[in-house]
């Protein structure tokens, strides 16, 4: 269990063992859920690849490494938003 103190400016600071764990690093976000059972469950917000991060990618063009799983998610994201016309 970790404690953590709530400041005046109404800001808690997560320890980096626990940023770690989520695999949260600077400037990335984590996304907090209410429970029904008034619990608070926390995750790492889904990072949201476009095509062009998949191309470059691909084309060894970007230091951007992506996951089979974050492959298949830039497809479909780039489908959902441009259907079959592809990415400019």
């Amino acid at each position: 269990m970790v404690e953590m103190t709530l400041t005046a400016k109404g800001q808690f600071t997560f320890n980096k063992a626990l940023l770690e764990h989520l695999g949260v690093k600077a400037g990335e976000k984590i996304a907090i859920r209410k429970q029904p059972d008034g619990s608070l469950k926390i995750n790492a917000s889904k990072k949201h690849r476009n095509i062009m991060d998949l191309m470059g990618s691909l084309e060894g063009k970007t230091d951007v490494k992506l996951t089979d799983a974050e492959l298949s998610q830039a497809i479909a994201d780039s489908y959902a938003t441009h259907g079959l016309r592809g990415a400019k």
